[in-house]
């Protein structure tokens, strides 16, 4: 039993986790990050972010910030 609320707890706090890197990065409060907000803290290609930018929207959501962790995130040294 107690492995199953640990389990759950651990799967409970991974949105979580994305919505504190998106609160991170964001910078006017819109729930998302864009290129501009993300570089203001780190040093990426525009290239790497428009490939985490899987909508082509200009910004990174929670979803795509989860996916983007281990090609984009890994490059950012000021996290």
């Amino acid at each position: 039993m107690k492995k199953l609320i640990v389990a759950a707890a651990l799967v409970a706090a991974l949105p979580v986790a994305a919505q504190d890197r998106v609160l991170k990065y964001d910078m006017d409060g819109d729930r998302k990050v864009s290129y501009e907000e993300l570089t203001t803290k780190c040093e990426v290609r525009q290239s790497l972010f428009n490939t985490a930018d899987k909508n082509s929207d200009g910004y990174l959501d929670n979803s795509e910030m989860r996916t983007a962790r281990a090609y984009l995130f890994n490059k950012c040294n000021k996290e």
